[in-house]
């Protein structure tokens, strides 16, 4: 087992507010009670252009100087595809334009997110898009040439790394492996369809370790972009009580992440659902929060 890891967690303002949390005042327990040194924090252009050419930053600074003051290394999410449902977010404006104007409002939206915090000393990485070529969320799909072109565009912006994500279960990690300096994948062992009801993917860390040692000419580093800490939600919040969602996954599932990421010899994670940690903490149940403070 890889003991050295490198642990981090996705936050996602558009999720904390959806769980009814103050972001600002969530984030900074993340940072100080946590003390989270790694953060993969998405930009949601739907929120901060929320009309044409008025764009709206206040939030995203605040998150990145809260970063800067606590010395986190930011891996930026920049894009139409970023994280969390319904995974694409287009603003209304840019809903009707044709998709060529709607493109180029996407480019110059990157252009925009990459010279606003370019110099930060909090930025570690860019990712440019998530999962673009998996199909999941409500999204348009995007075409190799779009996607390459808003790639190419941060890479002639800035010298950062450039991160690029797949889906750790399915679909190929080679051709985006060769566009990008690290590759970050998803990986999930608990989630549910329609068909089988909820059910554990019949995977062992050696088959994460060995997709990773085929791609290692092609990229400098592999790390867990998405490692599951929190319930895969078949509805609503409130379609189940909230006992009912924390059954499906608690501090035992928790434990059993971690050390199957060691297993798997992946030597940075950030983990998905720090959000719904703190509300369930502010619901009274604090075992996953508590489980990642141990852990952190």
């Amino acid at each position: 087992p890889n003991e050295n890891t490198r642990y981090g967690v996705t936050f996602s303002s558009v999720y904390a507010q959806s769980l009814g949390l103050n972001v600002e005042k969530t984030y900074k327990k993340i940072l100080n009670e946590l003390e989270v040194k790694a953060v993969r924090l998405p930009i949601y252009w739907s929120s901060v252009e929320k009309e044409d050419g008025i764009l709206d930053w206040k939030q995203v600074d605040r998150l990145v100087t809260l970063s800067e003051e606590n010395n986190v290394k930011l891996t930026i999410v920049t894009g139409v595809k970023v994280p969390r449902w319904p995974e694409c977010f287009v603003p209304n404006w840019a809903e009707v334009l044709s998709r060529s104007d709607r493109h180029q409002a996407a480019l110059d939206f990157i252009e925009t997110t990459v010279n606003r915090y370019k110099d930060s000393p909090a930025l570690e990485r860019w990712q440019v898009e998530n999962e673009p070529f998996f199909p999941f969320g409500i999204c348009e799909e995007i075409t190799q040439k779009e996607f390459s072109q808003r790639v190419e565009l941060v890479k002639k912006l800035d010298n950062h790394p450039i991160q690029l994500t797949v889906s750790g279960e399915l679909g190929p990690w080679k051709n985006l492996a060769k566009q990008s300096d690290i590759l970050g994948i998803s990986l999930y062992r608990k989630t549910y369809n329609d068909i089988f009801g909820y059910f554990i993917y019949p995977l062992s860390p050696e088959y994460y370790f060995f997709r990773a040692r085929l791609v290692s000419e092609e990229v400098d580093k592999v790390i867990v972009s998405e490692l599951q800490a929190e319930p895969w939600f078949s509805g609503p919040i409130e379609s189940r009580p909230l006992t009912e969602w924390a059954g499906l996954f608690n501090k035992d599932d928790f434990q059993n992440q971690v050390e199957f990421v060691k297993n798997a010899k992946l030597d940075e994670v950030y983990f998905w659902g720090v959000e719904w940690w703190e509300y369930l903490r502010q619901k009274g149940n604090s075992s996953l929060w508590n489980e990642a403070k141990k852990l952190f």
